[in-house]
């Protein structure tokens, strides 16, 4: 595969089994998976056993996941924040103040694997990454001699590590690396 610059307004959606969001699928590999979730309304979280999770907010005003137990929720409320949860963990998302769409990653628990990072102006990426999303502001980046403007709702996304060089920096962005 080689790298994509996906427009997250041309992926499909598929509606959850419960019916209380949608997911776009943005590519699925043996050791991971990548997508976009939007949270339309309260829902129990699918369980995925064996499985470790991590979520950035994209849009919307954030989302918490409520444990069934009398445990601390987690909220992710900014955009460039991260949460990191086990995927067996039975959580309840609600958003807040309306629809949200968040950025999924999902790998195995027992073996390393790519990670979500928060890029800013401040901490641009040093390393190699699998995928690049802008959430605010446009970022012009190159990569291998191909000059791309990314807003909002753009990725680049590849199979292999790819570095990029950011000619001008936007505010927030997400890294798989």
């Amino acid at each position: 595969m080689t790298l994509r610059h996906i427009r997250l307004n041309s992926v499909p959606c598929t509606l959850w089994k419960n019916g209380a969001g949608t997911t776009r699928l943005l590519i699925e590999q043996p050791e991971w998976r990548l997508s976009v979730a939007t949270i339309s309304r309260a829902a129990p979280f699918s369980s995925f056993p064996g499985l470790f999770r991590q979520m950035g907010l994209l849009t919307g005003d954030g989302v918490r996941l409520l444990p069934p137990t009398g445990a601390l929720p987690l909220l992710l409320n900014q955009p460039g924040d991260l949460l990191q949860f086990s995927g067996d963990l039975p959580l309840t998302g609600t958003p807040l103040n309306g629809s949200v769409n968040v950025l999924n990653l999902m790998r195995s628990c027992d073996r390393s694997g790519p990670n979500l990072i928060s890029i800013t102006q401040d901490t641009l990426p040093s390393n190699i990454l699998l995928g690049f999303m802008p959430v605010e502001g446009q970022w012009d980046v190159m990569r291998g001699g191909r000059h791309y403007t990314l807003a909002p709702g753009d990725m680049l996304l590849d199979e292999a590590s790819f570095e990029l060089s950011i000619l001008k920096p936007g505010q927030i962005a997400y890294g798989i690396s």
